[in-house]
């Protein structure tokens, strides 16, 4: 049963469901947003363990229970972190 209800959310969400006159239903996800062929292609990378190491870091450094306040501060924070990174970045720091 459960390999069943895995077929049908890949089918729904990657290909889409068969419909009628053997046609497909458009998914949930176009092709082109989950394949990683042409990422392959150009050297991109092909998963977001960048973006998982970014929100782990937040994570670990983020208040229990902030106050909207707090909350606006750490972004504030964080943005003047990654601005002052990407400069270092293009300065070839």
């Amino acid at each position: 049963m459960y390999v069943l209800d895995f077929v049908d959310y890949f089918e729904d969400t990657f290909i889409g469901r068969v419909i009628r006159n053997n046609s497909r239903r458009a998914p949930r996800f176009s092709v082109n947003m989950w394949n990683c062929f042409s990422r392959l292609d150009e050297e991109l990378p092909r998963t977001n363990n960048s973006s998982e190491g970014w929100n782990r870091a937040i994570n670990n450094s983020a208040r229990e229970n902030p106050s909207i306040y707090e909350s606006i501060a750490d972004s504030r924070i964080e943005q003047h972190s990654n601005l002052i990174l990407a400069e270092q970045l293009e300065a070839g720091i």
